[in-house]
């Protein structure tokens, strides 16, 4: 049998991510027809568009029968990381949008993509990276409430986001001498600890000591957050940074949205796979009426090829 290159579990069957993938694949099939597509899925939302897969050399893995919508999720997500995990330099897992309490209802009880992947990968620390053309910004802190936020903000915690976000930078995406932005916490950085100390404690001696280790890299911060992505956009791109660290989820997430809320993607870095997903949920108000936008689908699957790409020359 071809290797599969592209693995896709839809997501949830009752949202919108059967059909996202199904018009991400025939949009993009003229690209695709050198790759092997499987879906790791139920066939059975794809009704109309199933012929059409088929013919394009699309194969389904079926999810046991009379299984609940929460644990055909969370079993096509082991199912498909498995298989991705058995050639990881030849295969990428793209993943559509699950609901997280029917995830857990199905028996998995996980918060998301990013714990349940770090899981079945056994691997100790992952960080969410949201991405499109203008920013790319991974997560210091992700899925907790933010008033948890500032004691989760600790050297170990930079540390690990930027040494993934260095090597996604270095070797998936070809930089040389890579160029990452650190935010601040507080407004205006905290104001030398008038406005919050967490930059003053942590987050300046912790760049400080990445700049010292890291010497091809260029390193600045801390950013006030509140300005920094404004003055980013506007910047000609030879002088964007290649990654953005964020210490919390909506201080990052908004702005990517924001921008570019169709062509963006989540990506797991950290994982021993390459991970890419939708930066959107399952919409189940819209599902099954041929209403939902496939850009994201369509952008987390060429970027998984160029990231398969870069990987396999590494």
């Amino acid at each position: 049998m071809k290797p599969f290159d592209l693995v896709i579990t839809p997501g949830d069957p009752d949202g919108i991510g059967p059909e996202v993938t199904a018009k991400a694949i025939l949009s993009l099939a003229p690209k695709l027809k050198h790759h092997s597509l499987v879906i790791v899925g139920s066939s059975k939302p794809f009704k109309g568009s199933f012929s059409k897969l088929q013919r394009l050399g699309v194969e389904f893995f079926e999810p046991p029968t009379r299984s609940s919508p929460g644990y055909q999720s969370g079993w096509a997500i082991e199912t498909a990381t498995q298989f991705v995990m058995a050639a990881p330099k030849s295969r990428a897992l793209i993943t559509g949008p699950i609901s997280k309490e029917r995830l857990q209802a199905g028996g998995f009880i996980f918060k998301g993509h990013t714990d349940f992947l770090a899981n079945l990968t056994d691997t100790k620390n992952v960080t969410m990276l949201l991405a499109n053309e203008l920013f790319r910004v991974a997560l210091v802190t992700n899925h907790c409430a933010l008033k948890d936020v500032s004691k989760r903000i600790t050297e170990k915690a930079i540390e690990t986001t930027f040494s993934h976000s260095f090597d996604y930078a270095s070797q998936l995406l070809n930089k040389k001498r890579p160029k990452i932005a650190i935010l601040g916490l507080n407004p205006h950085s905290g104001e030398n600890g008038i406005l919050g100390e967490e930059e003053k404690n942590v987050i300046i001696p912790t760049i400080a000591k990445l700049r010292k280790k890291y010497k091809s890299a260029i390193i600045t911060g801390p950013h006030p957050a509140d300005s920094f992505f404004a003055m980013e956009a506007r910047a000609k791109p030879k002088d964007h940074h290649d990654v953005i660290l964020a210490m919390y989820h909506d201080q990052g997430l908004i702005p990517v949205k924001l921008s570019d809320f169709s062509h963006s993607l989540n990506m797991t870095l950290g994982l021993p796979i390459v991970r890419t997903s939708v930066d959107h949920g399952t919409a189940f108000d819209i599902a099954k009426k041929n209403k939902a936008d496939p850009s994201s689908m369509i952008y987390a699957i060429t970027q998984a090829i160029q990231y398969l790409n870069s990987r396999s020359k590494a």
